[in-house]
């Protein structure tokens, strides 16, 4: 059948979609572009804000009237978080929706397509997470999944999951509920992964966790820290790039800022939410940290990598949260320098503690203090960028810029507008070739806006540095 298989959330639902995809192909179903010319219809879904669900919905909706005026079947699907959360009863509201799968059961989707073909309604979820409290000890076996390395994504890069779930419990967050507890796969496994997706010409892979530095593998006397992992995958040999994310601001050990400080593949990138900088949210959102621990962290990593990129998320709006909160976000970012910031409007999600808290902080109030938090950061970003300037960077081209394809104007000299990011995660944008896309080249960077740096190409890396454009 053709299938269209739609992406949303977060870098774990990408990776769970890349996955998906390769069991479709080797189930000998194809991959369409758009929804219109597909037999089978699937959202891959996250549930982290009210805005992502409604956005389903939306779909949805048409879907069904597309599905109802039709003369031949078309099957669709409801993957991932949302799934998970709602379960059977996304059935009850969508009577003509053939499927409902959690993230623990994409690998049996191609099963469930051929099931609704045969006229079944399918639903497969986890079971509460109060019912899962042996899966950390079970070796995560579910998460060996076959994987089709030509997949990946974006040439010369990939993503590989070291765990799944977390325990972290914050009051607002439901990806507890829907991606579980904590476990973590065995660090040989994920070594070979990462070998293999180097073999077939990925130099940069970033690991992958709800709170990647929290993974802990033990067996028997042995026992692999994060940072301990970091060591076994940079020795991969044709590695150039390791990455990670996201990071939990508890669980941050100098030990993994030395791995990072010592390990010439280790990225010099950090992506630590802080969610906000008042201690009164903080306590409320069961962050687990204090304002004053948190700019420690901060005032750590710089000391003990002097380089190190440092990025954050931030809630606004979040139930009990004052005018003096608010400022204190803003605050923690003029003082963190972060090069980026996520920043969310407060949703509360059902399930989640948070819920039952009164969401007293209407809804114009968020906007502007998203706004605020939005012009603080941007503020600041183009600060960090401008330092940039002058500079001579490595780049891993990912491909035409965006906007590349909407100029007016005849292509330059050097070819089209080509976007990459360094080894701490700056976005670059440069005149050349599509030819470099997925090689690392040169680039000295000659200008700066809040989101990216600008550059032009230098002599390939084989001439300027004894390293090879490849």
């Amino acid at each position: 059948m053709k299938v269209y298989l739609e992406t949303m959330g977060c870098q774990m639902n990408r990776l769970d979609s890349e996955l998906l995809a390769g069991a479709l192909r080797r189930a000998g179903h194809e991959l369409v572009a758009g929804r219109r010319e597909a037999d089978v219809v699937l959202y891959n879904t996250c549930s982290v804000r009210d805005h992502a669900e409604q956005k389903v919905h939306s779909r949805l909706g048409a879907d069904l009237r597309r599905k109802a005026d039709s003369r031949r079947r078309i099957t669709l699907g409801v993957l991932g978080c949302m799934a998970q959360r709602l379960g059977r009863e996304l059935l009850r509201r969508y009577a003509a929706l053939d499927i409902v799968a959690g993230p623990g059961q994409l690998a049996e989707v191609p099963a469930m397509i051929e099931a609704a073909a045969a006229g079944e309604q399918v639903c497969a979820v986890d079971p509460p997470r109060s019912a899962r409290r042996g899966e950390a000890d079970n070796g995560c076996d579910r998460l060996d999944v076959e994987r089709d390395v030509s997949l990946a994504p974006q040439a010369g890069q990939a993503f590989v999951r070291i765990m799944a779930g977390c325990d972290k419990r914050c009051t607002y967050c439901v990806v507890p509920l829907v991606r579980g507890p904590e476990c973590c796969r065995q660090p040989d496994r994920i070594v070979q992964e990462v070998r293999r997706l180097v073999d077939a010409g990925r130099t940069q892979v970033t690991l992958l966790g709800q709170t990647v530095n929290s993974y802990r593998w033990s067996s028997g006397e042995t026992a692999v820290s994060f940072s301990d992992l970091l060591a076994r995958v940079s020795a991969v040999g044709g590695l150039r790039r390791l990455k990670f994310v996201t990071s939990h601001p508890i669980d941050f050990r100098d030990d993994v800022l030395e791995a990072m400080r010592d390990l010439p593949g280790v990225c010099p990138y950090v992506h630590l939410p802080a969610q906000s900088g008042s201690d009164a949210v903080l306590r409320r959102m069961a962050r687990r940290y204090s304002r004053r621990q948190y700019d420690e962290l901060v005032d750590r990593c710089r000391a003990v990598v002097p380089e190190v990129v440092l990025a954050s998320d931030f809630i606004v709006g979040f139930p009990g949260e004052s005018e003096a909160d608010h400022q204190a976000s803003a605050e923690l970012i003029r003082r963190s320098g972060f090069k980026n910031s996520f920043i969310f409007k407060y949703s509360p999600r059902p399930g989640t503690p948070a819920a039952r808290l009164t969401d007293d902080v209407p809804t114009q109030v968020k906007r502007r203090r998203n706004n605020e938090l939005l012009a603080v950061q941007e503020e600041v970003s183009l600060a960090h960028n401008a330092g940039c300037v002058g500079r001579q960077v490595e780049v891993l081209v990912e491909g035409p810029s965006p906007r590349a394809g909407k100029q007016a104007s005849p292509p330059a000299p050097e070819g089209t507008q080509l976007v990459g990011r360094t080894r701490g995660d700056h976005i670059v944008v440069f005149d050349g070739p599509d030819k470099l896309t997925g090689r690392y080249v040169n680039v000295r960077i000659c200008g700066a806006t809040p989101l990216a740096l600008l550059g032009e190409r230098m002599q390939p890396l084989a001439e300027a540095s004894g390293l090879e454009e490849r």
